[in-house]
């Protein structure tokens, strides 16, 4: 079945370099073969080996198809079909790409509502299939697992703050305060810490709750982090500090934070307001 439907395509002409794809994946290997395998077709296929350069070719065309490598080490390929969606507002069809089983595929393809999925260990001429399927107006591997599926939300979701603080009084005090307001809160330690919990897509935060003094990586450089990640840009950071106001207003203006609170302020209010 698969050979016929790239036998046929390749004996009728279709897709004389009208038809873009783009390929997300970090094997050097699998991304010179997927890529020659579909220009051989006559679609015009480029590939992508990081978020540096996958942010290059889309800054310099659009794409018909996006395959996203799941296992990204940056980042997650579910996390990358967001920010495609949410910040850089592509048309493009979104397809994971992956050696995953497929239950497990088919899962994080519904859960991110991406167009489809392909799994890598059906093979190469396969996956070439799926895309040229897709370029076609039809879909790729199981997508009906995907966007059109995706479960009705039951309930609205709480917005999540993410307290950083190396005190752990403080730490309870505000995620006490903030529980009582209605979001879902996490804390952290540590810069370490509070990274794991922004990387994963799970526990990603809506607003960071960020004290400026701790030891090792302090506020301020973990503010800069946030704001400098395009994955991240829908995170606000609010600097919690007992430090002078006009400290900081410098840090919050040189980190790049969307706002600063004295440690004593009325932080239930506060936030509800900057969290809308």
């Amino acid at each position: 079945m698969t050979s016929s439907i790239l036998t046929r395509q390749l004996r009728s002409g279709e897709g004389t370099m009208s038809s873009r794809v783009l390929v997300l994946d970090d094997s050097p290997v699998l991304l010179e073969l997927t890529t020659k395998a579909l220009l051989s077709l006559g679609i015009e296929a480029v590939g992508a080996l990081d978020l540096a350069e996958l942010d290059r070719r889309l800054s310099a065309t659009s794409f018909d198809v996006i395959l996203v490598d799941v296992k990204m080490p940056e980042v997650f390929g579910d996390d990358v079909l967001d920010f495609l969606r949410s910040q850089r507002r592509v048309q493009s069809k979104l397809v994971l790409y992956s050696d995953l089983p497929e239950p497990e595929l088919a899962e994080k393809a519904r859960s991110c509502a991406a167009d489809g999925y392909i799994c890598k260990a059906n093979g190469l001429e396969r996956a070439v299939a799926d895309v040229l399927r897709l370029l076609e107006g039809g879909d790729a591997t199981s997508s009906s697992q995907g966007r059109a599926n995706r479960a009705p939300d039951v309930a609205a979701k709480k917005r999540r703050v993410l307290v950083v603080d190396d005190s752990e009084l403080t730490a309870q005090w505000l995620e006490r305060e903030l529980c009582s307001k209605g979001f879902e809160v996490s804390t952290a330690d540590s810069a370490d810490e509070a990274t794991k919990i922004i990387l994963r897509k799970q526990t990603r935060p809506d607003l960071v709750l960020l004290d400026v003094k701790m030891p090792n990586v302090n506020g301020e450089q973990l503010c800069r982090f946030i704001k400098s990640n395009s994955l991240f840009a829908g995170i606000k950071v609010l600097l919690c500090s007992g430090e002078g106001t006009e400290e900081l207003k410098r840090i919050c203006r040189e980190a790049g934070a969307d706002g600063y609170v004295a440690k004593d302020a009325v932080l239930g209010q506060l936030l509800a307001r900057e969290l809308g």
